[in-house]
């Protein structure tokens, strides 16, 4: 793991920018020592499945909440 990789678990501001699986857009993942933005979003159980099976990497937050609208 490189010294940035790290820096970023404590800050994000650290992080390389991801790209969102699902829509394209680069954004920033939030996972940090603190925990993430994307946990505090309510999905459930039958989305959180859908999500696993369909995509590997993060999905950007305007993505993510547009599927716990539904």
């Amino acid at each position: 793991m490189k010294i940035k990789d790290v820096a970023g678990f404590i800050a994000p501001k650290y992080k390389t920018p991801s790209i969102c699986e699902s829509c394209g857009k680069e954004f920033i993942c939030g996972v940090s020592i603190k925990g993430c933005w994307c946990m505090k979003v309510d999905l459930s159980d039958e989305t959180r499945e859908q999500l696993k099976s369909e995509f590997k990497d993060c999905l950007c937050p305007e993505c993510l909440e547009k599927l716990a609208e539904k």
